[in-house]
């Protein structure tokens, strides 16, 4: 499958409405793009996460960071509607494989109301960001070779007066991803990707990046564009572009912070 990039959102055309939530998770965090605020429920059961867009408005996928939807072993579906009482399954219930970031596929509808439904028998679940809108598909693969992810490491570390391994802090995992996509046709890339680089990217907003969710379907990263990154394609063929270049940037999910103590070094 070509890359997908998913940052449209029904959930801010208007109010979320949660069935109930616990003290302190209120359940406008899933809207603001932050990984470390959460809606959590307060108690097990089945919870929606719904909204009225006040018009009809198209979706097609779903995605989630910063949950523990596998954890606690729930289900999760989408529905719609167009009164707000009688409601379609857009997407049949499933468990995520992991409490990594995800994203779902399904057929495309529109309505005025959508929601989730999540169900946790045994443990109140909690969400973080969730994005359900219509996904942007890239209609070319990245070119090859293509390196899905070079991770670095941000630490603190001491040594010893003779140069051995002490504790170390490991404060947080970033990543870039740097791909190229040549020969995009002009007319997509201005009606379908200068739009959303304009309204959306340039500001730094992240979204959910997939570059092949046929192959590879756990590897979904909420990334933004690098801060220096510049939209400059280049015209060689009047109708293609030569090529687009994304420079995104993330961080590794879950990455505990922790002081790590190595063995002590060996007497000399």
């Amino acid at each position: 499958m070509n890359p997908i990039i998913l940052y449209d959102n029904r959930f801010l055309d208007g109010v979320p409405a949660a069935t109930d939530t616990a003290v302190g998770f209120n359940v406008l965090n899933i809207t603001d793009l932050k990984t470390f605020t959460w809606w959590k429920a307060p108690s097990a059961g089945i919870k929606y996460l719904s909204v009225d867009c006040g018009a009809q408005k198209a979706a097609d996928s779903l995605g989630m960071i910063g949950h523990d939807l596998s954890s606690v072993g729930a289900q999760v579906s989408v529905e719609s509607s167009d009164n707000g009482s009688d409601w379609t399954e857009r997407l049949p219930a499933f468990t995520p494989s992991s409490d990594k970031a995800f994203l779902q596929l399904f057929t495309g509808a529109t309505a005025r109301h959508w929601r989730l439904w999540i169900n946790s028998p045994t443990s109140a679940p909690s969400v973080a960001v969730v994005i359900l809108g219509s996904r942007m598909t890239f209609p070319f693969p990245v070119d090859a070779p293509f390196a899905p992810i070079k991770e670095q490491v941000e630490t603190v570390g001491k040594r010893s007066k003779a140069g051995h391994l002490l504790a170390h802090h490991v404060k947080y995992k970033p990543y870039t991803i740097s791909a190229r996509l040549s020969y995009p046709e002009r007319t997509w890339v201005d009606s379908v990707f200068l739009p959303f680089w304009l309204d959306y990217g340039s500001d730094l907003h992240p979204f959910l990046w997939a570059w092949d969710l046929d192959t590879y379907p756990e590897d979904v990263r909420f990334v933004r564009f690098d801060q220096g990154y510049s939209y400059s394609p280049q015209v060689s063929i009047l109708n293609y572009y030569d090529s687009i270049n994304l420079e995104l940037e993330g961080v590794r999910e879950n990455v505990p912070v922790t002081v790590t103590p190595l063995p002590p070094p060996p007497v000399q």
